[in-house]
């Protein structure tokens, strides 16, 4: 053994000795050594170390074990340097020969040469390349954190040494790790103000301001306001706080900049007003130079911003209580979405009540009446509302307005915005006490999880909506609730589990005359009794759900009952029959511009295809289930195609699509493990 030794841990768990690497055999012997030196110089216990290493369930020959892996570290690293003392092991090393030690001797030096060495020993996240332990978090964070800590004091020391410029990159990388480091942020500002970059520095404030008072609910601090003001009053622009302005032209510059819409449709002003039309006042604002026309959207509506410095002053800009305002403008929004997911697929989940105020919108049917369009024009809109009502306190029109957007979250693939909105509003509720609003958000998240392949995440979810539904008495929502915890079950073959969630579901839905979730109830329960064998209990459930669907009008709903009874009738042996119920189902999925369920139509019909018709139906559905981002079916149809093309000895082809189905179906397991 050579008495050169080094140990480095800020990054991949590596070991040199006499400058030569010397790989530490297993993965077990290297979790402990690296416990031990993330706890340098303190005795680990043996019962920490087993923990580690096992968990919760070790082995009978943990502890024996245990001594074997450290008599051979001994042996390698020297008794002096591996010592044995109750209750536990102790890690002593000289500060050459650990990075984590000459890290902390440079970060102490202070100086800027000091500081780039104690950053340089790093090389990625510390033991980054070992099976994490839970044991291990507090030390790694806090090392993290230590870490960023230097890297701000060196940009400060940049600006100091009057290179601004050159710490900006590192100040924003800071930010995205840790946006609530407001200290980074007062170092950003002052960077990018320094560089002559005024107009950004000023944009910097705004998005660090609305960060915390979003996430924390407070202003910033006076040492950033201080700068802000400082930036206000060098920046050129609109002499906002000097302008006279009349009580409503106040009160809808504060409205718009509350609001955070970067760009408002017309009728927004009014109903921040509660008026009709606010022609007259967007005129004179315009005039003033404190309100710029963005021209008009896809819907032919004008739309308004505020310019960068008026919307940073006009928060602030003296009136009435703003509140009320904000309420109407948001409830104008709830008005729009909901008549708008009235023309989409309709989504039986909800709460069947509603609590929000609204605000009647003028012309408000003739601006929702193309519903997929209204929706991707004010998307970013709805996104800004949501989390206006969520900062401003007003729970109750954050999940309603996260509620109304589901019918297109779900028919477009719109995840992100799915989960955006529904986290944002269950925040809010939950700080406020609203037991509905956190039902209702969390039976959204629960589908969600289902959709990703999340069912730990999706059951949890379900069940927490479906109690406080109970202690609420609201009987819709314990059928919507019981309802996903059934598709949970039906998902991995707890067949049993799923009728029984799903039976309750449809007697709730009769007792409240509930004919939509009656319709989703029928054909769940058939699905149940499809994937039992048991055709004939599935046929009358389908037909039955298929029947009450057509009576009431559910396009949707027929769709999908009809492609239910096209696979029980491939079950069944009657391939023509089962075509044309799948034609059916694909065709009317078209018109409703549904593209998640035409691409399930896709595979179930690619097996009544050729295979060259097969293989042109798979690739469809395969471009749509990637779009939307469902993995489980990618795996499944990339999974067929590479059969597919098996088949036709198209061994290259087929290869490639293999070997895609397993990645995929390998994240699928991974997120069931380890969900987002």
């Amino acid at each position: 053994m050579s008495d050169r030794l080094e140990l480095r841990i800020l990054g991949s768990f590596e070991l040199t000795l006499g400058g030569l690497d010397a790989p530490v055999g297993g993965v077990k012997p290297r979790q402990l050594l690296a416990t031990l030196a993330l706890n340098h110089g303190r005795t680990v216990s043996v019962d920490q170390l087993i923990e580690v290493l096992w968990g919760q369930d070790p082995p009978r020959s943990a502890l024996a074990n245990v001594q074997t892996y450290v008599s051979a570290l001994r042996t390698r690293l020297g008794e002096d340097r591996l010592r044995r003392q109750a209750p536990g092991y102790r890690l002593e090393l000289d500060c050459g020969e650990l990075d984590l030690l000459r890290f902390e001797e440079y970060a102490r030096g202070g100086d800027p040469d000091s500081l780039d060495a104690a950053l340089g020993l790093w090389r990625g996240e510390p033991v980054e390349n070992l099976p994490a332990s839970p044991l291990w978090r507090a030390e790694i964070d806090r090392l993290v954190e230590r870490r960023r800590a230097v890297r701000q004091t060196r940009a400060r020391l940049r600006i100091e040494a009057g290179q601004p410029a050159a710490a900006v990159d590192e100040l924003r990388r800071l930010i995205a790790e840790e946006p609530l480091r407001e200290e980074a942020w007062s170092l950003l500002v002052t960077a990018l103000r320094d560089a002559g970059h005024r107009a950004e520095a000023l944009s910097a404030y705004a998005t660090a301001r609305r960060t915390l008072t979003e996430e924390l609910g407070v202003e910033p601090g006076e040492p950033l306001r201080r700068l802000h003001r400082t930036l206000l009053v060098e920046q050129e622009g609109p002499a906002v706080l000097g302008t006279r302005l009349d009580g409503a032209a106040a009160l809808v510059l504060r409205g718009l900049a509350r609001l955070g819409i970067p760009a408002a449709p017309g009728w927004v002003p009014a109903a921040l007003l509660d008026r009709p039309d606010a022609t007259e006042v967007l005129g004179a604002l315009d005039r003033a130079r404190l309100l710029r026309s963005t021209g008009t959207d896809d819907l032919d509506q004008p739309r308004y911003g505020l310019p960068v410095l008026v919307g940073l002053l006009a928060p602030d800009l003296p009136g009435e209580a703003i509140g009320a305002a904000l309420t109407r403008a948001l409830g104008g929004y709830l008005t729009l979405a909901e008549r708008a997911a009235a023309g989409l697929p309709r989504q039986v989940f909800g709460p069947g009540v509603t609590v929000a105020a609204r605000w009647p919108v003028p012309g408000a049917a003739e601006l929702a009446g193309d519903p997929v369009r209204w929706f991707a024009t004010e998307r970013d809109a709805l996104l800004g509302a949501v989390e206006a009502a969520a900062a401003n306190g007003l729970s109750d029109l954050a999940w309603e307005l996260a509620h109304a957007m589901v019918a297109w979250c779900d028919m477009g693939g719109h995840t992100a915005e799915w989960e955006q909105t529904h986290r944002t509003a269950l925040s809010a509720c939950r700080a406020q006490g609203n037991l509905l609003g956190e039902a209702v958000t969390l039976r959204g998240l629960g589908q969600l999880h289902l959709y990703r392949d999340h069912y730990e995440e999706a059951a949890e979810a379900f069940s927490r909506s479906r109690l406080l539904f109970a202690r609420l008495g609201n009987l819709c929502g314990q059928a919507a609730a019981l309802a996903g915890l059934g598709t949970g079950h039906r998902i991995r073959a707890e067949h049993d589990e799923a009728l029984d969630c799903y039976r309750q579901a449809l007697e709730a839905y009769r007792l409240l005359g509930h004919r939509h979730g009656e319709a989703y109830s029928r054909g769940a329960l058939g699905m149940v009794w499809l994937a039992k064998g048991d055709l004939a209990e599935a046929y009358h459930d389908f037909t039955a759900g298929l029947a009450l669907a057509e009576e009431i009008g559910d396009e949707h709903r027929a769709a999908l009952l009809t492609r239910q009874l096209g696979l029980l009738r491939l079950r069944n042996g009657e391939p023509a029959l089962a075509r044309a119920d799948l034609i059916a189902a694909l065709d009317r999925f078209a018109v409703l511009g549904d593209a998640h369920c035409e691409a399930y139509c896709l595979t179930d019909l690619a097996s009544l295809e050729a295979p060259e018709v097969a293989v042109q139906r798979l690739t469809q559905a395969l471009e749509i289930f990637e779009r939307i981002g469902d993995r489980r079916a990618q795996a499944q149809t990339a999974r067929r195609l590479g059969e597919l093309h098996r088949g036709d000895e198209r061994f290259g082809l087929s290869d490639a699509y293999l070997a895609e189905a397993r990645r995929l179906q390998s994240t699928v397991e991974m997120a069931r493990v380890h969900p987002m």
